[in-house]
């Protein structure tokens, strides 16, 4: 059976991808294109439901909680670079988030003591509550899914999400 690329794939229906009778996927050429559409599907669906999380209950952007995360994780000198590539942002919007926490209270920067092309991020007292809070609103808004995950596949899963990534930025 010949290969086919995704511009090649059946034309999809309005409102959606065509599927599969049998499992309800995407008629897409190969199961890799299968398995990129539904991480972007996924991935964007967590994105957004962790948007609309952080936003009601924390008054922040899922972006400015994450910069706040990893600064809490990583503190002392740390790059925006550094920051952008740990949370796959762009070095610009860690810049606005960082600039944006600054402005609230929630975090500090100074230059680095060693060079002056880092900075010493630190969170605020309000900087460290707000992470703590947030935490724990992932792991509970997160508890529903773990029903949904059979934990005997989940490390197998993870590796291999994990090896698809490598393969990708190589």
């Amino acid at each position: 059976m010949a290969r086919r690329t995704l511009a090649e794939a059946p034309a999809p229906p309005e409102g959606g991808l065509p599927t599969q009778p049998e499992s309800g996927l995407p008629a897409l050429p190969d199961q890799v294109a299968t398995l990129w559409f539904l991480i972007r599907r996924l991935a964007g669906a967590m994105d957004r439901q962790g948007e609309a999380l952080f936003r009601r209950e924390l008054g922040v952007s899922l972006a400015q909680f994450l910069v706040l995360s990893v600064v809490d994780a990583h503190p002392g000198p740390l790059s925006q670079q550094a920051v952008a590539d740990r949370l796959g942002l762009t070095k610009g919007t860690v810049s606005r988030q960082i600039d944006a926490a600054v402005a609230a209270g929630l975090m500090t920067v100074a230059t680095a003591e060693h060079t002056r092309r880092e900075h010493a991020l630190a969170l605020t007292e309000a900087g460290t509550a707000l992470v703590r809070r947030g935490d724990a609103l992932f792991g509970d808004s997160h508890a529903s899914l773990q029903a949904a995950i059979d934990p005997q596949t989940l490390p197998a899963t993870a590796r291999q999400l994990e090896a698809l990534l490598h393969a990708v930025e190589a």
